[in-house]
């Protein structure tokens, strides 16, 4: 990377509007990487830096540019929840369902933090909503274990598959059974998820509840 295009990137990811288009009238090269073959779209969106991005979208930077860990640019907004963002990178073609070096995608990364306009907005846009990571776990799953109750009923509402299991054999519901979360139980369980499947240690989700919470979720479980 060149002094003026190092120049450039920085001022990117600084959030330097002024300094970002005043680098690219004199040449500066748009889709340059850095280190990690991140390019200052990835660095801008992922900081909301809305006016940054779509200004680099204007002037030609490549929306479809994955880092070393094959990232896009769709992913840091998305974990960030930052909306606007995300809906002005699918509008440019970006691909909503690239997948990273631990088979997770941007859906996923928005479901864990409970961004849920951000997770209608994907899946609306062709996100797939079963995806699986590199330890079978869905983005209903993420949004169990961190309780985004809205960012569920969003998955629910889109037709998530309940019942899939992760590579330990686990669900949702037993997720939902461990961390004592009785609303989150009710509500997969009115949703259909069904509550005799078992793991590979032939375990329900009755088994995953402890025990300060089996006075709760037991009768519903049992």
């Amino acid at each position: 990377m060149n002094q003026q295009d190092k120049l450039f990137f920085d001022a990117a990811a600084n959030g330097d509007f002024s300094l970002v288009t005043s680098a690219v009238s004199q040449g500066a090269n748009v889709n340059v990487v850095n280190q990690e073959g991140r390019t200052a779209l990835m660095r801008s969106a992922k900081r909301g830096l809305y006016n940054i991005v779509r200004f680099l979208l204007d002037n030609g930077a490549d929306v479809n540019v994955i880092d070393d860990k094959k990232k896009n640019a769709l992913m840091g907004a998305a974990k960030k929840g930052h909306y606007d963002i995300v809906k002005l990178l699918i509008e440019s073609g970006i691909e909503v369902n690239q997948i990273d070096y631990k088979q997770r995608t941007a859906l996923m990364r928005a479901a864990f933090l409970g961004h849920h306009e951000v997770v209608a907005l994907l899946i609306d846009n062709g996100a797939t909503i079963d995806n699986q990571d590199e330890m079978g776990r869905t983005a209903l799953m993420e949004a169990c274990i961190a309780y985004q109750v809205d960012t569920i009923k969003v998955l629910l509402d889109h037709q998530v598959e309940v019942d899939l299991k992760d590579n330990n054999g686990c669900t949702a519901l037993m997720r939902a059974a461990y961390s004592g979360y009785l609303p989150l139980v009710t509500l997969l369980l009115e949703a259909g998820a069904d509550k005799e499947i078992v793991d590979k240690d032939g375990n329900k989700a009755i088994h995953y509840v402890r025990q300060h919470n089996l006075d709760e979720l037991k009768p519903i479980l049992k």
